[in-house]
């Protein structure tokens, strides 16, 4: 036996291989290898220079003065599993240049992979508190293969879910995005003791009354359709302090932030590496190992003879 006549065995068990390969590729390892990181950190800054706020410890309001919002987020792999990952987020409203803080949340959220769907496992919380239920979809991760729809988003602030509808496309960086916009209408998310009624505007004697503290949002996302990643956000804010009745009110914050470029474009940075990766392994690599896997395949089964007789054939 000639030493092709041996090798041609090897390479039809090889190229069929590869092709048997490609196509559980395609269709078995890929949607299970599709999916958010387990591990995961970014830092994503908004901010607004002509916000406003009121100033506890001057008692006084703040105009035109620059508010930032911080969002730090770091995936926690240990606490994660194949379909499910945990990211902490926390999140800073302030004005760092008087070092006042006005609103700082701690999120800790469990959800899908694959479609972002928050789930309420892994001591998943909002401010430590793990009877918050957290449901929708999260603000920095949405479904692979975002959809031209409406999609119920989660909210920290009022500690529940509103509709994000989709509003079209835009260009971001350079890519593509769906843009979406969700309303989130005036909701008391705190009542405030001690607070005096000349602060709120009312007439007479002042005295201290529980106040109710409303937060009201206009949010915009434009999210890369491919990836689920939000590659832009814009939080338009309004937060206020009502007294008993309705009667008297004191603003609390008032922004509208903008994400930084700086964000944008890291946020596009892995939008573009995620991208990448989706194609690789839904595409290329299925495709290349059909292809090779098919080469080998008639290199092991067609005599040598008749591919010659082939080639020579005018």
């Amino acid at each position: 036996m000639r030493t092709h006549d041996r090798i041609r065995p090897v390479l039809a068990g090889l190229g069929a291989f590869l092709m048997v390969f490609g196509l559980l590729l395609r269709w078995y390892v890929a949607p299970r290898l599709i999916a958010a990181p387990a591990g995961f950190y970014i830092v994503v800054t908004l901010a607004d220079s002509r916000a406003s706020y009121f100033d506890e410890s001057a008692l006084t309001t703040r105009r035109d003065v620059t508010l930032t919002y911080n969002d730090t987020i770091r995936g926690d792999a240990s606490a994660g599993t194949g379909t499910i990952a945990v990211w902490d987020q926390f999140t800073v409203l302030e004005d760092r240049k008087r070092k006042i803080q006005l609103i700082a949340t701690f999120q800790r959220s469990a959800f899908n992979r694959r479609t972002g769907e928050l789930t309420s496992c892994c001591g998943a919380s909002v401010n430590d508190d793990t009877r918050v239920r957290q449901d929708g979809i999260g603000v920095v991760f949405w479904p692979i293969g975002t959809r031209q729809a409406t999609y119920q988003v989660y909210d920290t602030n009022t500690e529940r879910a509103w509709p994000a509808a989709y509003a079209g496309t835009a260009y971001v960086q350079g890519l593509l995005t769906y843009r979406f916009t969700q309303r989130i209408p005036v909701t008391v998310v705190q009542q405030v003791p001690g607070v005096p009624t000349s602060l709120l505007g009312l007439r007479g004697p002042s005295r201290n009354v529980v106040a109710d503290r409303t937060f009201q949002a206009t949010n915009t996302f434009w999210v890369d359709p491919r990836t689920g990643v939000p590659v832009n956000v814009e939080e338009r804010i309004l937060s206020v302090l009502h007294a008993p009745g309705g009667t008297g009110r004191l603003m609390v914050a008032n922004a509208d932030l903008t994400m930084t470029p700086a964000s944008q474009r890291a946020l596009a940075t892995v939008a573009r590496q995620n991208a990448a990766a989706i194609t690789t392994i839904r595409q290329a690599g299925p495709l290349g190992g059909l292809l090779v896997g098919l080469l080998l395949l008639l290199a092991g089964t067609v005599p040598l003879r008749r591919l010659s007789r082939v080639r020579r054939r005018p």
